[in-house]
């Protein structure tokens, strides 16, 4: 990296929400920035203004996930990336009596083996160079467990364990290896619409959850963007979750309804 500021991100799932903000932020600040994602990356291209490139790859193949990496060092002349952020991830709702195991196999798929095996390609190649820095998209789901989504929280809080055992596995290489945790982030679903599980979109759950946020509004993609700026260029901060949450998992018993009205003017 020159002078701290990554030159070279590779990005999963950066054609849309979280991952396509993600982008946008490192493709302003100079960074040219390769979408590891299935779905179609043209409008990161076009937001990214010609910084980034994308590369079709289903992250549940980890032969495509290799060929996708042999398209990275062509990219950057055989270059180390200087930041991997793996943000692919899927969610499918269900009650945990009626989760099947196609659902739950392709989450962990995606969710876990591929994001694995992405920084295991990404890591070769900056433990050769020296230096790097991968940060792993995360959820506050990964702290919490939510009715309806069991594997989502199971694949969330394995993400969170894979950021710690990265951490010590690769700081002898100079690879440091953190996480972001977003809270509820007003994104919408993908294309596919396997992006956000549908009780987010539930009204009922819209509003339990904006009465146990303190700030009072859900996230947008761009501050978590932010956060994984800030650790993709971190110099001594390794093995952490930063969790950007607007204060959900600060939140016992929070002010809402009519204790909220009741409150004391000042």
């Amino acid at each position: 990296m020159k002078k701290g500021v990554p030159q070279r991100v590779v990005i999963t799932g950066a054609s849309n929400g979280i991952g396509q903000a993600i982008g946008r932020a490192f493709a302003g600040n100079g960074a040219d920035v390769i979408n590891l994602d299935r779905a179609d990356g043209a409008r990161t291209q076009e937001l990214c203004g010609g910084r980034a490139r994308w590369v079709p790859v289903d992250l549940a193949d980890p032969t495509a996930i290799a060929q996708s990496f042999d398209a990275v060092d062509t990219a950057f002349e055989g270059a180390a990336p200087d930041v991997l952020v793996c943000c692919a991830a899927i969610s499918k709702a269900a009650p945990f009596f009626e989760l099947d195991a196609e659902s739950l196999r392709r989450m962990l798929e995606i969710n876990v083996i591929g994001t694995t095996l992405a920084c295991q390609a990404a890591s070769k190649r900056m433990a050769k160079a020296g230096a790097g820095r991968i940060v792993i998209v995360t959820s506050v789901a990964a702290a919490q467990g939510w009715a309806g989504e069991l594997a989502y929280c199971v694949t969330k809080g394995a993400q969170a364990s894979l950021v710690q055992s990265l951490a010590v596995e690769l700081a002898p290489y100079g690879v440091l290896v953190n996480g972001v945790g977003p809270g509820i982030i007003e994104a919408p679903p993908a294309a596919d619409g396997q992006s956000m599980a549908k009780t987010r979109i539930d009204p009922e759950v819209m509003r339990h959850d904006l009465e146990r946020l303190p700030l009072n509004r859900f996230g947008q993609a761009d501050e978590i963007a932010r956060a994984v700026q800030f650790l993709g260029e971190s110099t001594w901060t390794t093995g952490q979750t930063l969790y950007v949450d607007g204060g959900l998992l600060s939140t016992g018993l929070a002010y809402f309804g009519n204790a909220k009205n009741a409150l004391p003017k000042v």
